[in-house]
């Protein structure tokens, strides 16, 4: 076979169509090399293409472009090892999960071996793999979404410079977050950074062509570059303790990896201006943007308390309805608890909670349904969700609804400015109450993001003051009211963990624990939005339904347990003395020590 070594490093051509490219049209050079491949493979393995996949060993020997080949091997030497060992990653990383090669389907396709990529070296192949393996599969609902959007943004990546730098950079970022013990991190890290130049370079020629009056569209690759430079603007590589048990939602997506991203405002500007130029977000490649670019949006907004740009591509399935979902026994019975009072009176015979605006009830019961489905996928059993690609199409719904309503008050006033203005009467403030604990409870399961992002702190500061304003006016005397604020302080004590405004947080869970018992006001909270998450459920002590992120709460606050002995906080929580320890333990790991032990007693430090 004629040797790659003279070729330069090309692309394919640009498909405006949006379909998967052809042999059609690649160019001549590309056009002759996937025939000579084709021929060679077809001799070779008829059947069963694969990936070549890299170890880290082998990265580290030469710097040649792509595998060595030996000369009586006709189909070169195929790597069946996995491309990141568990030992490189460490194991100690819960988000760490083994990656194997990925074998393709008949008469699939070898982007590394069949296309003439002889300019590439061994760090461009690793990480095109990885992020084919590892990062892309992550996106898109069910095999055939998920496989759709791996090969869209493949293609779109070898149809630009822009686009290839850009997905190598935001392969190499990824890399580093989700490996962080990896023994090649630093060198990965430091071509990320030279890949994100050459990425920005191209891009900036882009736009300089389109600004000098070129004719020139902007192509979905282009925009893939873009999109891949603005999630990667800045990065928090801090070790930040998460406030709560995770949803199962957190990794979903790798949320807990680009919710460390800073998306940079100046790419995100580019991304709205290009799919505004194109007519509209219906109007882009929906396999490669479809699924990811409301995403984004939802999350770019978010963060600046802003409205999406973008409407709901989303419309609300029946999932119990068209079969993705039975509910059993126990799911019926929180389907009726969960979210009670937040529902309406069906015949009108009861007044409307104060703190229930009419526009937040729709919104409020599919969260609840979406949470009872969320727990009972953990459960597993007999009628469970599949997946969470079953639960993501409501949940994103919901998402978009929650950060589309506007403020009741408006965010820039402080307790000071609202204990000032006499017109904004008690009934508003819960409202607005509502909403940020509707916010934070949607942060915390159903689109969480980690610590990183600051939302959690924003919200529960909000609530904090709101609270306070409330607690000075006249006294709450409808029990509805009073039993919303004590979930509005849980939820957001939940939310203020780890934080400067966990004190205060523990003086107002006190003075409701001093006054009611355990028993009584524990299952008012799950009338409303609540998610018994199994961070523990592998503990042979604990019980499958335990509600850990309650009693976890309760321990570390402390809010009745100041002045017990661990066995009798145990005993409060329903824990063992072993799980009390441990939670102690793992709270003075993550740097909040907020007790001591003295004469085998709790006290506040």
């Amino acid at each position: 076979m004629a040797s790659n070594k003279g070729f330069s490093l090309f692309f394919l051509h640009h498909n405006p169509t949006g379909s998967p490219p052809d042999d059609r049209q690649l160019n001549a050079a590309a056009r002759a090399h996937v025939s000579r491949q084709a021929l060679k493979n077809r001799s070779a393995r008829p059947r069963n293409l694969k990936f070549v996949s890299y170890t880290p060993e082998t990265m580290r020997h030469g710097d040649g472009s792509g595998p060595s080949t030996r000369p009586n091997d006709t189909y070169g030497e195929e790597r069946q090892v996995s491309a990141i060992a568990d030992r490189d990653r460490g194991v100690t990383d819960p988000a760490s999960r083994r990656m194997s090669s990925c074998p393709l389907r008949p008469a699939g396709w070898d982007p590394f071996h069949s296309f003439a990529m002889s300019g590439m070296g061994r760090d461009e192949h690793l990480m095109l793999y990885y992020a084919f393996t590892t990062t892309w599969p992550q996106f898109g609902e069910f095999e055939s979404g998920r496989r759709n959007f791996a090969q869209s943004w493949l293609w779109r990546t070898l149809e630009s410079p822009a686009a290839f730098y850009a997905g190598l950079m935001g392969s190499a970022t990824h890399y580093t977050i989700f490996c962080p013990t990896a023994r090649i991190q630093n060198r990965i890290l430091a071509m990320g950074l030279k890949w994100k130049i050459q990425a920005i370079r191209a891009v900036r020629s882009l736009i300089e062509q389109h600004q000098s009056g070129s004719p020139r569209e902007f192509t979905n690759s282009d925009l893939l570059a873009i999109f891949v430079l603005a999630i990667h603007g800045s990065i928090n590589f801090s070790d930040e303790p998460e406030p709560h048990p995770l949803s199962p939602f957190a990794t979903y997506r790798h949320m807990h990896v680009y919710g460390r991203l800073q998306p940079g405002k100046e790419h995100m500007n580019a991304i709205y201006y290009i799919v505004d130029q194109k007519g509209g977000i219906s109007n882009i490649d929906q396999h490669a943007f479809g699924f990811v670019l409301p995403i984004l949006d939802m999350l770019y907004n978010a963060r600046l308390d802003t409205p999406p740009r973008y409407p709901c591509s989303r419309q609300l399935k029946p999932m119990v309805q068209e079969g993705l979902w039975a509910p059993d026994l126990e799911a019926h019975q929180k389907l009726k608890t969960l979210g009670e009072c937040f529902r309406t009176s069906p015949d009108a015979s009861l007044p409307t909670a104060p703190y229930l605006e009419p526009k937040m009830v729709k919104l409020l019961e599919v969260m609840a349904e979406v949470t009872v489905a969320l727990d009972h996928y953990c459960r597993r059993g007999p009628g469970a969700p599949d997946s969470l690609d079953v639960l993501a199409n409501n949940c994103d719904w919901a998402s978009h609804a929650i950060l589309s309503l506007p403020p009741y008050i408006p965010l820039a006033m402080s307790r000071s400015d609202l204990d000032q203005q006499p017109d904004i009467d008690t009934t508003t403030i819960l409202h607005e109450i509502c909403r940020l604990c509707t916010l934070l409870y949607h942060d915390m399961v159903l689109l969480p993001t980690p610590p990183h992002t600051g939302t959690k702190l924003r919200h529960s500061t909000r609530v904090l003051c709101l609270i306070q304003v409330i607690q000075r006016k006249d006294p709450i005397e409808d029990l509805r009211a009073f039993d919303f604020l004590t979930w509005a302080m849980v939820i957001g004590g939940i939310a203020a963990r780890f934080t400067k405004l966990q004190v205060s947080y523990i003086k107002l869970i006190e003075k409701v624990a001093r006054d009611t018992a355990w028993e009584v006001i524990h299952p008012r909270w799950e009338r409303y939005l609540w998610f018994n998450t199994f961070a523990l459920r592998n503990e042979r002590t604990m019980a499958p339904n335990t509600d850990i992120a309650t009693r976890a709460l309760i321990v570390t606050l402390k809010a009745p347990c100041s002045g017990k002995t661990t066995a009798e906080v145990a005993e409060i929580t329903g824990l063992s003395v072993r799980q009390v320890n441990r939670i102690y333990a793992r709270a003075i790991e993550r740097g909040f020590n907020p007790i001591t032990y003295k004469n085998h007693r709790l006290s506040y430090q």
